[in-house]
């Protein structure tokens, strides 16, 4: 059994959009320098953390 009070969660800084890690809510993105990103399917942005 999974506690949620535990559970990490990623979480967009942008529109507050969250779900675990990993889960297929999530998109990517490339960046040349950063290579892959987090990418928030809801606005599109990479200013993501996890906790």
């Amino acid at each position: 059994m999974v506690d949620d009070a535990t559970t990490t969660r990623v979480t967009c800084y942008e529109c507050g959009f969250t779900a675990p890690p990993g889960s297929d809510d999530w998109e990517t993105a490339t960046h040349p320098s950063l290579g892959t990103l987090t990418s928030c399917p809801e606005c599109g942005s990479t200013n993501t953390t996890s906790g």
